[in-house]
C-alpha cells in the first residue's frame, strides 16, 4: 500500500505489505463462538470510535495483534503495544489451522490466507492520499491502472465496485486474478473503506492460490461479506 509516496509505511515502524505478514498494529480485539460454534467473531473499536468486524469459520487458525508485533520484535515493550493500539490494529486468520505464523504463505498459500486491519493515517499520507492506495494494499501495483508497471504482476480484474455509504465512508470491493512474476495464479478478495476525514482506513483481504480459491469460494466470500465498518455518528 502506498500512502505519501513510496512502498510501505512512512513515519512508523513497520510494514503493512501482505508479503512482511504486516508488522503492524494493536490488539482489542472479541473472539467469541456462536451459532453453534460454527464461526469466530471477530471487532475492534479504534481511538476514535470506528469499528469493523467480521467472521471465519471457527476451525481456521487466527493471530492477534500482539502476536503479529512480537514475532517481529521481540523486545517490543508493554508500552510500545498500547502506543501502537492508538493508531493501528491488525488481525491475522488463516485456513490452514497449526501453521505458525512465520510459515504462512500469503497470496500464494494452498488454503485461504487473510489480514483485516485498521490504520490512521499520517498527516503526511492524508494529504496525498488517493483511493487507488486501497487497492495496492496486498498486491504491488493497482490492478485498475492502465500503466505497465515494473513488479511482473499481471492482474485480471474479475469484478470492482465503488460506492460512498450513508456515513460518508468511501467504500471499495474487488476480486482480483493475480498472476506472479514466477507463473503462479492466485486471486484475492478484498473489500476496503476510507472515512470521510481520510483519517482512518480499513480493509480486509483473503486470497490463495487459483485452485485453492475455486475449492473454497463460497466460504471466502462468505467471510468477506460479512465485513462490515461502522464509525462513531
Amino acid at each position: 500500500m502506498t500512502l505519501g509516496g513510496g512502498k510501505g509505511r512512512t513515519g512508523r515502524k513497520g510494514s503493512i505489505a501482505l508479503a512482511g505478514v504486516l508488522a503492524v498494529a494493536s490488539v482489542g480485539l472479541i473472539l467469541s463462538s456462536l451459532l453453534g460454534g460454527r464461526f469466530n467473531y471477530i471487532s475492534h473499536t479504534n481511538s476514535s470510535g470506528g469499528d469493523s468486524y467480521f467472521r471465519f469459520p471457527s476451525n481456521w487458525e487466527s493471530f492477534s495483534q500482539d502476536q503479529v508485533v512480537l514475532a517481529n520484535d521481540a523486545k517490543i515493550t508493554p508500552a510500545q503495544l498500547r502506543s501502537l493500539d492508538q493508531t493501528e490494529w491488525t488481525e491475522i486468520f488463516s485456513a490452514d489451522y497449526g501453521l505458525s505464523l512465520a510459515n504462512q504463505k500469503g497470496l500464494s498459500s494452498s488454503k485461504p490466507f487473510g489480514v483485516a486491519q485498521q490504520l490512521e493515517l499520517t498527516t503526511q499520507q492524508k494529504s496525498a492520499f488517493k483511493l487507488a492506495a486501497l487497492r495496492t494494499i496486498f498486491v504491488p501495483d493497482d490492478p485498475l491502472s492502465k500503466s505497465p508497471n515494473t513488479s511482473g504482476y499481471h492482474y485480471k480484474v474479475i469484478s470492482y465496485r465503488q460506492y460512498v455509504s450513508s456515513d460518508g465512508l468511501t467504500h471499495l470491493e474487488m476480486l482480483v486474478d493475480v498472476k506472479a512474476p514466477g507463473g503462479s495464479s492466485s486471486v484475492l478478495d478484498e473489500a476496503a473503506a476510507v472515512d470521510k476525514n481520510t483519517q482512518w482506513v480499513y480493509f480486509i483481504g483473503i486470497g490463495c492460490t487459483y485452485s485453492c480459491f475455486e475449492a473454497n469460494r463460497s466460504q471466502i466470500l462468505d467471510v468477506v461479506n460479512s465485513w462490515n465498518v461502522k464509525e462513531q455518528r
